[in-house]
């Protein structure tokens, strides 16, 4: 999921001592046919084609450690002579959206009412943030449980020197040396959806997705390094074991499950549309995304789309 990182990292939702809402995850079934490890070096590749056309789609991780080595021969030689990158919809705020931003701040800010209320939560989150803040061991107690969340996620991530988007940004360096032109499949404005999120948000999300990401953390995080290196390995279901607390977070806030079907679809028709060009394009996607039951790859096979796996070469 590609939905509202914006809006979790500014955290824009009302928490309270509601009980915790269960997650309904689209993305949590598979299509088995469509995960197979690789046959080439280096991470899966699948493909599309038609008569004339190919394209090539490599399924990027979520959060990886810093300076992953992983083996970018075929992306280097799929990207020479390619007529396109598509990168996937996606929501952008611009530098007219900061007043707008900054006019919600307020609602990031708790009374700590929740703390009182559920006091083992509490003493998890104090555990979880004196782990990153030892220098300000209190200073949690004064932000909702949602941007918490993102807030812990963050922290605990960087201190364990892991980031996200490191993938698809060496690919878009690799087209670059190559001049090939990068796109996305469709771009929308975030601050509508983030509005919606700050205004309708229900009390039991922030709680949900706390607990959530403290399920993650406290189990550690050595598992996304363990995924990143398969991913890296080309061994796509070892790939596929990364924690998403982020993502399953995302939907529960609301007007998100609507946008993600939205993107979704923007995915699926931008990349059919690369059909209709000769030759041959790239393309980078989440690799849950393509192999998801009603993900991307899935929705193409519907369409006729001779689909080709990593197995495949």
């Amino acid at each position: 999921m590609r939905v509202l990182s914006a809006a979790l990292a500014m955290g824009l939702a009302v928490a309270g001592g509601a009980a915790a809402q269960v997650i309904d995850d689209p993305e949590a079934t598979v299509v088995e046919a469509l995960v197979v490890s690789a046959k080439l070096p280096g991470p899966a590749w699948w493909r599309i084609t038609d008569a004339d056309t190919t394209v090539y789609i490599l399924g990027a991780p979520g959060a990886t450690p810093k300076g992953l080595v992983w083996d970018s021969s075929v992306a280097d030689r799929r990207l020479n002579g390619a007529f396109a990158l598509l990168t996937p919809a996606s929501l952008r705020a611009g530098l007219t959206d900061i007043p707008a931003l900054l006019a919600l701040r307020g609602k990031l800010r708790d009374d700590g009412d929740w703390a009182a209320s559920d006091p083992a939560l509490a003493a998890r989150v104090q555990r979880a943030w004196s782990a990153v803040e030892p220098k300000d061991p209190d200073g949690w107690r004064d932000w909702k449980p949602l941007f918490l969340g993102g807030m812990i996620a963050g922290k605990t991530n960087r201190k364990a020197g892991l980031e996200y988007g490191q993938v698809p940004r060496r690919i878009e360096t690799l087209a670059r040396k190559h001049r090939v032109k990068s796109r996305a499949a469709e771009r929308y404005k975030a601050m509508p959806l983030i509005k919606t999120v700050a205004r309708q948000t229900e009390d039991a999300a922030g709680l949900a997705c706390l607990t959530e990401t403290l399920d993650t953390i406290e189990q550690g995080q050595d598992r996304y390094r363990t995924a990143a290196q398969a991913w890296a390995e080309g061994r796509v279901r070892a790939a596929l074991a990364a924690p998403r607390s982020v993502e399953r977070c995302q939907l529960l806030l609301p007007g998100v499950a609507e946008m993600s079907q939205r993107l979704r679809t923007a995915d699926v028709e931008a990349l059919a549309d690369l059909l209709k060009t000769p030759g041959h394009a790239v393309a980078v996607y989440p690799i849950r995304s393509l192999v998801a039951e009603g993900g991307v790859l899935d929705q193409l096979r519907a369409k006729g789309i001779t689909v080709r796996t990593p197995g495949e070469g």
